[in-house]
């Protein structure tokens, strides 16, 4: 069934010439699927779709992704999806978000979409087009057909970058549309349970203990921090996930994860009879913390991603790198650290398109310090 609309799609050029018949390369091996096979015009699904009853497309953890439908795109685009990042990883599994049928799947790779009946379809696109640990884009990341029918919750694909997501990186362009009108899939994949393996028990959606949160990247570790009682949030049920993270709030976070004694002395003049007082002593005389110049500790200052470093190596008593990994770091008098940091997975630098820059000048947000932290911690 070819649409002869089809607008706000994602790909500037896209042929909808129903494609021949391909075996699907998976990931390692290609996989010979035997299916039923159906017109859409036949397909009468068992119930009808709901898009509050759909499985998350994606199976993996972490995943990332915010309210950006209808925003903006090149050559005067309009997003008319929502996009599933996978933290630079490709080869997570997709799936089918309910019952359906493949109507097409794009000549060149890699892109399809199911219809639900009822005028529903789901689209999935930049599909993985590449063999693994290459960007040959000589692989074909689809695993149906066209006129499969498929189960909610089966295999059909494998995350990528294809098409104009190669300078993006690897995501899952993930549509509903109602007679082919797209609609907004946000709200329905904040709630969707999310599947263990392609088929398998749906997981339950981690406590939400923030309300101001919601689909941000960095949500499950900040939720990891909150049950570990590193963080209790900034007051009202919210986190303040944009807000910079001071150095008086590392020095609680740091405080609490080791459970310091109380210091003997006070090593600042600044942060007498404030909140970070106790945090920031205690760090210090543990050989953590530092202050921010002579007998100051600038409770209030926004932490930098060199102090971070810094600080996140003596915590955790991360093992000396030989390699220099970045170049924004040169004299850096917490280079050491920084270089400490990136050979222990922790960070990969500021920078997808340029991984020798770490931009250590650059102040910290909540949510960014989440996952920091969490790696750090190995969880």
């Amino acid at each position: 069934m070819l649409k002869k609309s089809r607008r706000h799609a994602e790909l500037p050029l896209m042929e909808w010439k129903r494609t021949r018949s391909r075996v699907a390369m998976g990931l390692v091996t290609a996989v010979l699927l035997i299916a039923p096979v159906a017109n859409a015009d036949e397909f009468v699904p068992a119930q009808p779709f709901d898009p509050n009853a759909i499985v998350f497309p994606v199976v993996g953890e972490p995943v990332s992704f915010i309210d950006d439908f209808d925003q903006p795109r090149s050559g005067g685009r309009i997003h008319a999806a929502t996009d599933i990042m996978t933290n630079g990883v490709k080869g997570w599994p997709v799936v089918a978000a309910a019952d359906g049928v493949v109507t097409w799947i794009g000549s060149t790779c890699c892109y399809l979409a199911l219809d639900h009946g009822n005028g529903y379809e789901t689209w999935y696109i930049h599909l993985n087009n590449d063999s693994p640990g290459t960007d040959d884009g000589a692989a074909w990341g689809i695993a149906v057909a066209e006129g499969t029918v498929v189960s909610q919750g089966q295999l059909i694909g494998w995350v990528g970058d294809s098409g104009n997501a190669e300078w993006v990186g690897p995501h899952l362009h993930f549509e509903i549309r109602l007679n082919d009108i797209p609609i907004n899939p946000y709200q329905y994949l904040l709630s969707a349970p999310r599947l263990s393996a392609p088929g398998g028990t749906p997981v339950l959606p981690a406590t939400n203990t923030f309300s101001d949160d919601d689909g941000n990247p960095h949500e499950a570790n900040i939720e990891t921090l909150y049950a570990n009682g590193i963080t209790v949030g900034c007051g009202d049920g919210l986190y303040c996930p944009l807000a910079p993270i001071t150095r008086g709030q590392i020095a609680l976070f740091i405080h609490r994860l080791l459970d310091l004694p109380p210091a003997v002395g006070d090593s600042y003049s600044d942060d007498d009879g404030g909140v970070y007082e106790a945090a920031a002593n205690a760090i210090t005389q543990a050989g953590i913390g530092f202050g921010c110049g002579e007998q100051v500790y600038c409770p209030e200052q926004g932490l930098r991603r060199d102090e971070m470093a810094e600080l996140l190596v003596r915590t955790f008593s991360l093992a000396p790198a030989a390699t220099d990994y970045f170049a924004d770091d040169n004299g850096s008098g917490f280079e050491a650290a920084i270089n400490a940091l990136r050979q222990a997975g922790i960070t990969i630098g500021c920078n997808p398109a340029d991984p020798a820059e770490y931009c250590p000048d650059r102040i910290l947000t909540r949510d960014e310090m989440a996952t920091f932290f969490v790696r750090a911690m190995g969880l």
